[in-house]
């Protein structure tokens, strides 16, 4: 299975979607809010289709593919803690946990798979997380 998610800085790595594609993403992360809100974690989620994001346009086809949407979680310093995407194929959720290494520099991301009919355990990854970084 091959998956292609987006990250915080704005680099697309993933093949644009088309409109319905992205909207369906979208309405599969919107599904996390509410168990992200009953534990009080804070997230945005960025969404192409209905901020305008569109990536490109087919030549040939005047077809517009639009940015997959994606949703990022900061701890209240600011900090981020996790990235969740859909995967483009399998439709699961990509939860990607930042890590911070020696001197606070960043070591990557922990990347877990879950499928799409249980949002609240992308909440729950989120919030362990984000306990064990204020534990360390």
């Amino acid at each position: 299975m091959r998956t292609h998610p987006t990250c915080v800085s704005g680099t697309l790595f993933c093949d644009p979607v088309k409109r319905e594609a992205a909207e369906e993403q979208a309405d599969t992360l919107r599904r996390v809010i509410p168990h992200l809100q009953t534990r009080g974690v804070r997230e945005q989620l960025i969404m192409g289709p209905g901020l305008g994001r569109c990536a490109i346009t087919v030549y040939g086809t005047n077809e517009d593919l639009w940015h997959q949407p994606e949703m990022t979680i900061h701890a209240d310093a600011g900090w981020l803690v996790a990235t969740v995407t859909i995967g483009e194929r399998s439709g699961s959720y990509l939860v990607e946990l930042a890590r911070v290494g020696p001197g606070n520099e960043p070591a990557g991301t922990r990347t877990e798979l879950v499928p799409s009919s249980r949002p609240y355990v992308v909440a729950s990854l989120v919030v362990a997380h984000a306990c064990a970084r204020v534990a360390v």
